[in-house]
């Protein structure tokens, strides 16, 4: 739990405890009042509404994570109100009001040791200023377990690693590019020389290795070796694949065939490509690209070069061919994909990272399965460089959270890492892209996230080689969970949680709405072995989260709350 101890004068306010407005600093009209019912303290602050007219709370934070919340009332149903500390905007716009006080939530951020104030002008009245500590529970851990049985120990050992530090620590990642026709790391150069820290994850594109671009020239000799070198044994690889159409580029003035990965730039067919099957001339063009590319991963796995594997990125928009035809030809070609490099080619370095964008209503359909697939990765690009993404994280959790590690693969802004983790928002690793995307970046807040706490880079990465992959077989007897049940499910609120106990445990149970925030914790201290019912109960519509937790074991689930 935060612990917060906040001061305003005369006296000192502790968390949870109303600062009163009363005492703060007047301006303009705003005057003391004790005409509305319902106040605490000596009165409430009114007259806030005109130009020159403000209200000011100062107080001391002590480096913790708060929620701000102002106690306000109106005479009319809706308010308008701009809140400033130490002079930003973190709050502001139309807001529901009413006769009586209710509490609105302000903003929810890290106050730094020291005084602060906090400045309010706008058309209600003001009773208190109260800051509670806030914690956002961390994401679900998947299980420890790859989709591809015969791993190799190395990617074996790289996936306990993510697996390990999810939750606490963000991996800094960096897409490069190539210069001169030549593979290039100029851009992880540039990082380290701003900032003083090398990138933990290295991306680059297998693009020039598409045979229809090396029909056209493209000579990409050496720059799997290149990467691979830059690899050696500590860094962290993750691939994608710029796909040239395998035929039918269009190569016009408009439309030159270095732009044959997007749809408006080919006539090729995925879908019908697919429904050729073996033998059909364009079917077997796909195998014949997958194959190149085989030829350049099996040199990682030769290298003993474990390859977080991104490719068919983006099928969700359809600008690339291969999501043209929308999503079911793009999962049979994901699946074609995984069995031709896997079990036809034998590669076992491969962790298999999906592109989503969780905000389109049918992403499900999108989803090429668990089976083939190891981790989630969003490609997010935001106009505001302060977003953390948090709605885009919850809805991945929702979707994924209790299955699949969640990484931010691609980037056109960097989020404050320290901030998103206060917000629960921990991605696996991030990777921010090439050009104008990184070298825009202020290079102060570039080093600030690279030396942040909360972000590890290549020079803090531990002897990742050495970890091992836990197992189901790995678990103690005295912590053995099975059949975990929610029901019912949806619910009005009040579902029962069934398990099995292995044997005696201390037992907890917690409850997540789906951005991470705790709604329910119940300690049921020690438990006998065998079932287990556990009513819960929950007041609002939503999705919710689980974790039991019995002695070293974890186990957890989802429900649907409907009122």
């Amino acid at each position: 739990m935060l612990a917060v101890l906040l001061f305003a004068a005369p006296g000192r306010a502790q968390s949870d405890v109303p600062i009163e407005a009363e005492g703060g600093t007047l301006t303009g009209a705003a005057a003391v009042a004790t005409t509305r019912a319902g106040y605490s303290g000596a009165g409430y602050v009114t007259g806030l509404d005109q130009p020159g007219d403000s209200l000011a709370i100062s107080f001391e934070g002590t480096g913790d994570f708060v929620q701000l919340r102002l106690a306000v009332a109106g005479d009319s149903r809706f308010g308008a109100y701009e809140a400033r500390l130490d002079g930003e905007v973190v709050g502001g716009g139309n807001v529901t009001t009413g006769g009586s006080f209710r509490e609105l939530v302000i903003d929810e951020r890290r106050l730094s040791a020291g005084p602060h104030t906090l400045t309010i002008h706008g058309t209600f009245d003001v009773d208190y200023l109260v800051l509670t500590p806030t914690a956002y529970e961390g994401p679900a851990l998947p299980p420890p377990v790859l989709s591809d049985p015969d791993a190799t120990p190395a990617t074996e050992a790289l996936f306990a690693f993510l697996l390990d530090i999810y939750g606490e620590h963000v991996l800094a990642g960096q897409q490069d590019g190539y210069q001169n026709g030549g593979p290039s790391t100029r851009e992880i150069d540039y990082v380290t020389a701003q900032t003083g820290k090398e990138p933990a994850v290295g991306a680059f594109d297998l693009i020039n290795y598409s045979p229809s671009r090396r029909q056209y020239g493209a000579n990409p000799t050496g720059w799997a070796e290149h990467w691979i070198d830059w690899a050696g044994t500590d860094g962290i690889v993750t691939l994608m694949w710029h796909w040239n159409a395998p035929t039918d580029l269009l190569n016009t003035s408009d439309q030159p065939w270095w732009r044959g990965f997007y749809t408006e730039a080919t006539t090729f067919d995925v879908e019908a490509a697919l429904a050729e099957g073996p033998g059909g001339e364009n079917y077997d063009l796909l195998l014949r690209d997958i194959d190149a590319i085989a030829v350049e991963l099996q040199k990682f796995e030769d290298a003993d070069v474990p390859v977080l594997w991104r490719p068919l990125h983006e099928a969700y928009g359809r600008w690339f061919w291969w999501g043209a035809k929308g999503p079911a030809p793009y999962v049979a070609l994901w699946r074609l994909m995984y069995e031709r490099l896997v079990d036809h080619h034998g590669l076992h370095n491969l962790i298999w990272v999906h592109t989503h964008r969780p905000e389109d209503g049918d992403q499900a359909a999108w989803y090429p399965g668990d089976d083939v697939v190891d981790v989630v990765g969003v490609d997010k690009y935001e106009d505001n460089p302060e977003a953390v993404f948090q709605s885009t994280w919850a809805k991945l959790q929702e979707q994924f959270g209790a299955n699949k590690l969640v990484a931010l693969t691609e980037s056109g802004t960097l989020p404050d890492m320290s901030r998103s983790v206060d917000f629960g928002v921990t991605w696996s690793w991030f990777a921010i892209w090439e050009g104008d995307f990184i070298r825009d970046l202020d290079p102060d807040r570039l080093t600030d996230i690279y030396t942040s706490e909360a972000v590890l880079t290549r020079d803090e990465l531990p002897d990742w080689r050495s970890y091992v992959l836990a197992t189901a077989a790995d678990a103690t007897p005295t912590a053995d969970l099975d059949r975990l049940t929610l029901a019912p499910n949806p619910s009005a609120g009040r579902p029962t949680l069934r398990l099995d106990l292995g044997a005696s445990a201390e037992v907890t149970v917690d409850v997540f709405d789906v951005t991470g925030r705790s709604v329910l914790r119940q300690s049921l201290g020690t438990q006998p072995a065998g079932p287990l019912a556990v009513p819960l109960h929950v007041d609002s519509s939503g999705t919710y989260l689980v974790r039991v937790t019995a002695g070293d074991r974890v186990v957890r689930g989802r429900f649907v709350v409907v009122r």
